[in-house]
């Protein structure tokens, strides 16, 4: 590298303080942690973080797209394209944590399911997933009913 060149460093914003207050999000579900989750610090590890985040999506994809994980009647798929995962406090095994979901931004061919883990009322982690809705070749237009569904999913600021 030149000198006086900038890094090349991949960088991501904070998010917007708004998304670490719970009411921002639309859907909420509560979830057991496991034993399994845990690391050696008695706290639950990223990547139990990064699943709880990932069945979030998986729930509210269902929810959007019903028939999005039947391969045998499904008709678009969709895929990741980017996850940007913000880890920012501790959380203890054994606990409940609250997992809260919301549509951050609706593209014509994608969306950003847009997630947060709650554990006592404090904000434990943040995730936004780039997700793109594929047809039999390659990205397709978001169909206007499942585009109505995650327009009325929006964060919201409270």
């Amino acid at each position: 590298m030149e000198s006086g060149s900038p890094p090349i460093v991949s960088t991501v914003a904070r998010p917007h303080p708004a998304r670490l207050d719970a009411a921002c999000y639309p859907v909420h579900r509560a979830v057991d942690t496991r034993f399994g989750d845990m690391d050696a610090n008695g706290h639950l590890n990223n990547v139990a973080l990064e699943s709880l985040h990932e069945n979030t999506r998986a729930m509210l994809n269902r929810q959007v797209f019903p028939n999005v994980y039947d391969r045998t009647t499904r008709s678009l798929r969709i895929v990741t394209s980017t996850i940007v995962v913000h880890y920012l406090r501790e959380a203890p095994w054994p606990s409940v944590i609250d997992t809260a979901i919301g549509i951050g931004r609706v593209g014509r061919t994608s969306y950003v399911a847009s997630t947060a883990l709650f554990h006592d009322g404090g904000c434990v982690s943040l995730c936004d997933t780039v997700l793109v809705v594929l047809g039999d070749d390659g990205p397709t237009p978001i169909p206007d009913e499942n585009r109505d569904r995650l327009e009325s999913l929006a964060l919201r600021v409270a």
